[in-house]
């Protein structure tokens, strides 16, 4: 039996709400040091100002730049657990993981809450798996076909 496996409007209306408040952040330290610039000149001078205001500019564009790529590329990913496989598909193309590479699992709450999963595979290298919709019935589907390698 195949599961389908999405990621969940949450995680993308998070995705946003996280890149809003790093703005507003960003909007309130230029405001600091204009203020701090208008009170002592001498102390903030316009070097400092432009360089605050160009590195959060920068730093805010290339976040904007990344959420869109991340929203573009999510709309047609998914995962889907298939007897001995957990199968990706992104960007129109799938890819397969055998469930013979993955040595662990390991589920990571937060407030009580699952926020993601992670998969430890042989190479000693991990996949991260966060913001899908239902992530509780993937961590007990991973459960159910990973028996006996669940850690804490």
């Amino acid at each position: 039996m195949m599961e389908r496996f999405v990621v969940g409007k949450d995680e993308k209306r998070r995705r946003w709400i996280n890149a809003g408040l790093g703005l507003l952040f960003s909007a309130a330290m230029v405001v600091a040091v204009t203020v701090g610039q208008q009170q002592d000149p001498e102390r903030y001078s316009s070097f400092l100002w432009w360089s605050v205001v160009s590195l959060l500019g920068a730093a805010n564009l290339s976040n904007l730049v990344f959420l869109i790529r991340y929203l573009r590329l999510v709309d047609d990913h998914c995962i889907e657990l298939v007897p001995g496989k957990l199968r990706f598909l992104s960007a129109g193309k799938w890819s397969e993981l055998d469930l013979d590479q993955v040595t662990a699992l390991r589920l990571f709450k937060r407030w009580g809450k699952l926020r993601h999963i992670q998969l430890v595979l042989k190479n000693n290298r991990g996949i991260r798996l966060e913001g899908y919709e239902n992530l509780g019935g993937l961590a007990d589907s991973l459960q159910g076909a990973l028996p006996g390698k669940l850690m804490p």
